[in-house]
């Protein structure tokens, strides 16, 4: 805890120094933002009569992949953060405060009995409309060359995933499995995905927790990590969201509307791209595992620990939608393990 608390005080006097280098004055007052998963660090600085957000990142790639992005996305009129200025010296940057209500605490607070409202229902219909304009309007134009750490959601990506979920959920829950059989499942696995159209911009942690509710619109950060894959990929990040808890019944009607408004503007198969997009939510859900295992169960963040009991929900929706489980014989038996809640996670 003293090393983070060390870090966060050496990035806000980095911080103070551009602002002052900035504005020719200190702020009047300067306060850390809660972590999430990330390295970066989030202050929001208080100025006489507004405030804004001070970014410190030590990973410059990152840095540029999210300005250039942001420029991009600002001028297809999609909403992002506007950049105020920027020290990518000091791997700085201020952008406007989008305050505090993510989409996700805003579903949280405002559902009853578990119900998923009518306004959002609307307001994931707005949201799904600007990630198609996200995903095929500016991905058709954005500089791919920034993408941090991969330009493509690859093989490498999509096995880095599977093993991700593999060595951070799997060895900590001590579910036994077949190394070698596993291995062949996550190969077919792999290639399966492939087959669909991997052309689009991927923005890899479409979620509720990265979207922002400002002035009633939606705002979207968080895409530094974006690249070219397909457009299942998102949509199912977003509709497969553990803690979203999403009724099933209300993902196929968004699901519906997301392909009804793609068709608009591109040619495709909806047969074809929904056998891919189960697969594509059910690679997502296992990686989520991932990160909960380590985020949880290693680091002891329990809001990923409280996560892990509806990714396994959602592993249980998706059982019979996915066609080729006789081909992943091992990994079909491990979620069936999941499933069946016969594993120990309380550790």
């Amino acid at each position: 805890m003293q090393k983070i608390t060390t870090l966060t005080q050496s990035a806000q006097n980095i911080i103070k120094d551009c602002f002052l280098k900035w504005k020719n004055k200190f702020p009047n007052k300067i306060v850390a933002l809660p972590h999430s998963g990330s390295n970066r660090q989030y202050f929001r600085i208080f100025e006489e009569n507004n405030t804004i957000i001070g970014v410190y990142n030590n990973n410059s790639k990152e840095n540029r992949a999210f300005l250039s992005f942001t420029e991009h996305f600002g001028s297809f009129k999609i909403n992002v953060p506007t950049i105020l200025r920027t020290f990518i010296e000091k791997n700085v940057y201020f952008i406007n405060d989008l305050g505090n209500t993510n989409v996700l605490d805003w579903l949280n607070r405002n559902r009853k009995n578990n119900n998923f409202s009518d306004n959002a229902l609307e307001l994931y219909k707005n949201i799904i409309t600007q990630l198609i304009k996200i995903q095929i309007d500016a991905g058709k134009t954005i500089d791919y060359s920034l993408s941090y750490p991969d330009s493509d959601f690859n093989r490498e990506s999509i096995l880095f995933d599977l093993n991700y979920f593999k060595n951070e959920f799997l060895r900590k829950t001590n579910i036994d499995f077949n190394e070698v059989t596993l291995e062949k499942d996550f190969n077919f696995f792999a290639d399966y995905l492939l087959q669909t159209n991997c052309s689009y911009f991927m923005y890899r942690d479409f979620q509720a927790r990265n979207i922002m509710l400002y002035n009633s619109y939606p705002y979207f950060i968080d895409y530094q990590g974006g690249r070219k894959g397909a457009l299942q990929y998102d949509l199912a990040s977003l509709l497969y969201q553990a803690k979203a808890n999403i009724p099933e019944h209300t993902r196929t009607h968004l699901l519906n509307y997301y392909i009804d408004n793609v068709k608009k503007t591109i040619d495709i198969d909806k047969i074809g791209f929904k056998k891919h997009y189960y697969a594509y939510a059910l690679i997502r859900v296992l990686q989520t595992l991932g990160a909960y295992g380590y985020r949880g169960l290693f680091e002891k963040k329990q809001h990923f620990i409280d996560s892990i009991p509806y990714a396994i929900n959602n592993l249980s929706n998706l059982k019979n939608k996915i066609t080729f489980s006789e081909n992943i014989p091992e990994l079909s038996n491990i979620i069936d393990i999941l499933i069946s809640n016969k594993f120990d996670y309380e550790q």
